[in-house]
C-alpha cells in the first residue's frame, strides 16, 4: 500500500518526511485552502531536490497555470479537486503528468466515472464535504466494494492514526493508496511527523 502525505508546506515538515517511508507528498495549490504552499516557507528548489512524487493539488485552475505551476515546482502528479473536465485531464497527462482526479463520495460511488476511465491515471475518492478535502471525515469505506473499473484507486477523507487494521484489511484490488491530511495535524499544515512516521511504518508491515 503506498502512502501520500498531503497539506506540507513548511520546510521543516518536509526534511523530517525525507527518511521515512512515505511515497508521495501533497502540495496545496488552491488559494482558499488552509493548507495552501505558498503561505508556507519552502521554496521550489525544496521541491527540486525531493526524492519523493510530489503531488499539486488544484481546484478549478485553469489549464495553462496548472502547467505553470507543475512545471516550476517540478511537480510529478497534478490531483484535480475541483470540477475539471476530462479534457483538462486529457490535456494535462498529454503534458507528460500523471493525473490522479477526486470525486466526493458519501453513501454511494460517483456517476461521472466513465467519461474520465481514458484520461487519468487513478481516481481519488474523499468524503463529500463543505470543503474541498482535508475535512477530517470519513464516508462508508463499504462503498468501494462497488467499484468495478479498472481504474487504480486512492483512499481519502479522515483516516487517522487508529485506521491502521482498517486499512491493511481493505481488500479492494484496485485500491493502490491512501492519502492522509488533517487527522496527523498539530495545526493546519503542520504535521505531526512522529505520529504519522509510525503510522507509515506499521501501515507498510
Amino acid at each position: 500500500m503506498q502512502i501520500k502525505v498531503c497539506g506540507i508546506r513548511h520546510k521543516e515538515n518536509l526534511d523530517q518526511l525525507i527518511d521515512s517511508s512515505v511515497d508521495y507528498i501533497g502540495f496545496i495549490f488552491y488559494p482558499k485552502s488552509k493548507r495552501f504552499f505558498l503561505d508556507g516557507s519552502l521554496s521550489s528548489n525544496d521541491l527540486r531536490a525531493l526524492d519523493k512524487e510530489k503531488v499539486g493539488v488544484f481546484v478549478n485552475e485553469q489549464v495553462e497555470e496548472v502547467l505553470t505551476i507543475a512545471k516550476e515546482y517540478h511537480l510529478d502528479v497534478l490531483q484535480l479537486h475541483g470540477d475539471e473536465s476530462s479534457r483538462d485531464c486529457a490535456v494535462l497527462r498529454a503534458a507528460g503528468y500523471q493525473v490522479w482526479k477526486a470525486f466526493p463520495v458519501y453513501d454511494h460511488l460517483p456517476k461521472k466515472l466513465d467519461e474520465y476511465t481514458e484520461y487519468v491515471d487513478a481516481f481519488l475518492f474523499d468524503t463529500k464535504g463543505v470543503d474541498h478535502g482535508g475535512n477530517g471525515v470519513k464516508f462508508d469505506w463499504s462503498v468501494l466494494e462497488q467499484y468495478q473499473m479498472t481504474v487504480p484507486l486512492i483512499l481519502s477523507g479522515g483516516i487517522g492514526p487508529e485506521d491502521v487494521e482498517r486499512v491493511r484489511a481493505l481488500g479492494i484490488e484496485q485500491l493502490i493508496a491512501i492519502d492522509v491530511n488533517s487527522r496527523f495535524e498539530i495545526e493546519p499544515g503542520l504535521k505531526d511527523v512522529d505520529v504519522l512516521k509510525k503510522f507509515i511504518s506499521e501501515t507498510k508491515k
